[in-house]
């Protein structure tokens, strides 16, 4: 008796294991790793060109420089292509004193499409001699965007030479200001209301906790002159607030047409207790996703405050 009571138990408990095993998010083939995207990056200079002339084709290293580096989660070339995840990662990092960068960033064998972006700015254009540096006009150093496949275990090097333009007695054909977008993010919980012997169900929204994570996309930034990242998180009561770098209105060439999004987020769908009108506490619910959630703010120009945008989680997949 006691053997086929033993038999039983490693028979229930390798059961178990094998059922939790084969209770997963993503299949097998969604295997992820670390892939490291670095470079280095530099402006032009005026130097003497030692026959009483001067040249601009020399460089020097530029730091403080933002480096943006966006994954998107599903689709074929997505970090995940064999689930119905959404959403993108987004990385940042500035260059260091020697105009360097590294960005570690998650990938996975078969390999993920990646937008590196490298912001412009405006600055001056300065002369060095003998190794003194003398500030020059003002000028706009162009960015630049590249998409590169990243296997995970494999570096990736993307550098980029800054040139100036526009360097005149005016330089700065394009006048730059900024705007504010600023709204908040909530999430979707069960509501349970007992009054006696009556239990009502429904549906309630609060704030999503602080430091959620939210990406802004900005169709057209005025320095880099393409698509601008940027990313910010919510603070305690589910707020968040984007200053953006844009131009006048009526500027020609610029929408600034600005998305902004909460990507995925795994966790679980809580119950909010309520007896009769007097809140009693959160119960854990079921374990799952909410889905990514969207929304666009159109013509974003200089001295704007664009207030209110809010976004909810509100699509939820339960595991």
């Amino acid at each position: 008796m006691k053997k086929s009571l033993l038999a039983l138990s490693i028979t229930l408990a390798l059961f178990s294991c094998k059922k939790k095993e084969t209770t997963s998010d993503f299949t097998a083939t969604d295997v992820t790793g670390t892939s490291v995207v670095k470079g280095n990056v530099n402006k032009n200079v005026v130097t003497p060109n030692g026959n009483g002339g001067w040249i601009n084709t020399n460089r020097v290293n530029m730091s403080g420089v933002v480096v943006t580096i966006k994954v998107n989660k599903g689709g074929a070339q997505g970090l995940y292509p064999n689930s119905t995840a959404n959403g993108a990662d987004v990385y940042t990092a500035t260059t260091d004193a020697n105009g360097n960068y590294a960005i570690s960033v998650k990938s996975n064998a078969s390999g993920v499409s990646a937008l590196i972006t490298i912001d412009g700015f405006t600055g001056t254009q300065d002369t060095v001699i003998n190794g003194v540096t003398k500030t020059g006009l003002y000028a706009t150093y162009a960015g630049t965007s590249v998409t590169r496949n990243l296997f995970m275990g494999q570096n990736t090097t993307f550098d980029h030479n800054f040139t100036a333009t526009n360097v005149s007695s005016n330089p700065n054909s394009i006048s730059i200001g900024s705007a504010i977008v600023t709204g908040s993010v909530s999430m979707n919980l069960v509501r349970k209301v007992t009054t006696g012997t009556v239990v009502a169900f429904s549906a309630t929204n609060i704030a999503v906790p602080a430091n959620t994570p939210i990406y802004l996309s900005f169709d057209k930034d005025p320095t880099l002159l393409n698509t601008k990242m940027y990313q910010s998180t919510t603070g305690a009561n589910g707020t968040y607030t984007f200053n953006l770098s844009t131009v006048p209105v009526g500027t020609s060439g610029f929408n600034q047409d600005a998305t902004i999004w909460v990507a995925d987020w795994a966790t679980s769908r809580d119950t909010m207790n309520f007896n009769g009108t007097t809140f009693i506490n959160i119960t854990p619910g079921v374990q799952g996703v909410y889905n990514k959630s969207t929304t666009t703010t159109n013509g974003v120009y200089s001295t704007e405050i664009r207030n209110a945008i809010n976004l909810g989680y509100g699509a939820f997949t339960p595991n």
